[in-house]
């Protein structure tokens, strides 16, 4: 099964997405699409889906492929429960199963899957649409920024999920060890063309500098050809009627030749003074009700740390920047600022952006003329250094991309000249070249920073600290950020491995591979028991004595699937294992 793009060409009013672009994947590929914020990663993808249609060119999906697609900000009916609205795709053709539906919830974070999405925030609605489009049968999965979210072991759950599925793989993402783990094409977006690799992230990377620096080589051939031409040209008009009359013509073709030039920006800002006393925090707690976050947590905040702040969602990571920020108050204990600090805060919720306000108000809102490096600026100025033109900037924010909204947080966290930063989750929706300015941004910042990121290879890269999140405490340590997970997942591998050590390693035992396929039978049986109850209960209501002996048999039901569905769960892990 193939999707193939005939010479495609798209444009949103007279801003130009694709220019004939041409190429074809398969429904065994597994591609990672990558290109600056704002090139048309989503946009790809709606065409592909059939949201957008091409102005020009054809769009051909072969072999009856069916496509899931998890989008960037989902929607869904809150008078559903979450398992209906992830079972609402199963047919007699192409079913879902449901404890299969129930497994994906529960690795998601979803415990109670009866529950609605009433009240639900932008990255748990992100987190159920993942989980359909996972479990809903199809040949092509389709994802827009899947990891956006999500906590570093589901992430990790995922990686090993797609690797290894059997289905397609379209996906957008910044994040660089998926990427490289997970993909075997890479799909560069650059100025309306497409540039498909058959490489991983690592090889893309090479093989894209390559192209680069040929381009470049071309480029400056086709220049040093059309300055001499020009000089000919400008010898007058006697001299030329000597001359063929192709040459002009061809001239005057290739002078129509537009040059693509790559923009860049470097973020920078002033450096403000920064006293001995920073932040120090004695024997801190903080707990919501029975969930203690953190108890009796002591550091002291020294000018060179950069610290990642890591632990599952929910944790209290963005809560412990709110204590810092005076947002809220500790439970116990004591927090000392510094006079001096002047801190600029990143928060990774983009919808606190009022969509409707234009982006030039919106930064002239904190300062209309900024301090930079290099002197004053207006904010107009400063915005066309971040790559916002005139025009762009008189639209409103709801026209950018999620990768544009994150940029034009920067710019604003920035233009206040901060001595201190915390970031929260500043990595989602940045595209790879952004990532890298940021990267290199922060490694020279005079200052302490904070950071709050599930992203593995920006921690590795900037953190020379973390704080773990883990168990109702904070723990500090000196490792990356990738040496702590692997050395968690040894911690959880151990008594599995001890487990094994006595048994063939290669083979997993008939006795529970009997049990799983037993479980396999079950648990369906007991669910569709378990809804025959349910029902039977509604049409009993005014019979007393049978309502409770109903209860009572669908409260005995449920224990026992539960029992089972988590040995079910128990023994698809060891079976992983031994494969492994």
């Amino acid at each position: 099964m193939n999707i193939t793009f005939d010479n495609v060409s798209f444009k949103y009013i007279e801003k130009p997405i694709l220019d004939k672009a041409s190429f074809s994947i398969t429904d065994t590929d597994k591609v990672g699409v990558v290109g600056v914020n704002g090139t048309g990663k989503t946009t790809l993808l709606k065409l592909i889906l059939g949201l957008e249609k091409p102005k020009s060119g054809d769009i051909i999906i072969s072999g009856g492929m069916r496509i899931n697609y998890l989008e960037q900000d989902p929607k869904f009916d809150e008078s559903k429960s979450l398992i209906d609205i992830v079972m609402e795709k199963s047919t007699k053709e192409f079913p879902i199963l449901e404890y299969e539906a129930n497994s994906i919830l529960t690795k998601l974070g979803f415990v109670d899957t009866s529950i609605t999405t009433k009240g639900f925030s932008g990255g748990q609605r992100k987190r159920l649409a993942l989980a359909k489009s996972l479990v809903t049968p199809a040949d092509m999965i389709i994802l827009d920024e899947p990891t956006n979210h999500l906590d570093n072991d589901v992430i990790s759950w995922l990686e090993k999920y797609l690797i290894k599925s059997k289905k397609g793989l379209l996906m957008v993402t910044h994040d660089r060890y998926f990427l490289q783990r997970v993909c075997n094409k890479m799909m560069e977006l650059d100025f309306g063309k497409i540039y498909l690799y058959d490489a991983n992230y690592d090889n893309f990377l090479d093989l894209k500098a390559k192209r680069l620096e040929d381009e470049a080589h071309e480029k400056q051939k086709l220049k040093t050809f059309l300055k001499q031409e020009q000089d000919w040209m400008n010898r007058g008009v006697e001299a030329r009627r000597t001359k063929s009359k192709s040459r002009i013509q061809k001239f005057e073709e290739l002078s129509k030749i537009k040059f693509n030039e790559s923009k860049t920006f470097e973020l920078s800002s002033v450096n403000t003074y920064l006293g001995k006393k920073l932040i120090e925090l004695k024997n801190g707690s903080k707990a919501y009700g029975d969930n203690h976050l953190f108890n009796n947590f002591s550091f002291i905040l020294n000018r060179s740390d950069i610290i990642g702040i890591v632990g599952e969602n929910g944790c209290g990571k963005t809560t412990l920047f709110k204590i810092l920020m005076g947002l809220e108050k500790l439970d116990s204990g004591e927090l000392i600022l510094g006079e001096t600090l002047n801190i600029g805060y990143f928060s990774q919720n983009i919808e606190l952006i009022d969509p409707e306000i234009r982006v030039i108000d919106y930064i002239e809102d904190e300062k209309a003329i900024i301090d930079t490096l290099d002197g004053t600026i207006t904010a107009q100025a400063l915005l066309e250094k971040f790559l916002f033109s005139r025009e762009v900037q008189y639209t409103k924010v709801k026209m950018l991309s999620g990768g544009e909204k994150r940029r034009l947080q920067l710019v604003k966290t920035l233009i206040k000249n901060p001595n201190i930063l915390l970031f929260d989750e500043p990595t989602n929706d940045l595209d790879l070249y952004t990532l890298e300015i940021l990267e290199d941004y922060l490694l020279n910042f005079n200052g302490p920073i904070l950071v709050v990121s599930h992203d593995r290879y920006f921690l590795d890269k900037i953190c020379n600290k973390l704080f773990i999140f883990e168990n109702g405490k904070i723990n500090e340590s000196i490792l990356s950020f990738s040496e702590y997970l692997e050395e968690k997942e040894k911690e959880i591998k151990a008594p599995k491995e001890e487990a094994k050590s006595y048994k063939n390693v290669n083979k997993f035992p008939p006795k529970l591979r009997n049990e799983l396929n037993k479980l396999e039978e079950e648990i369906p049986n007991l669910e569709a028991k378990a809804k025959d109850l349910s029902n039977e209960l509604k049409q009993s209501s005014t019979d007393f004595h049978k309502l409770m002996e109903l209860q009572d048999e669908l409260s005995n039901l449920e224990k026992e699937l539960d029992e089972k569905t988590n040995r079910y769960f128990e023994l698809v892990e060891i079976k992983e294992s031994y494969e492994k």
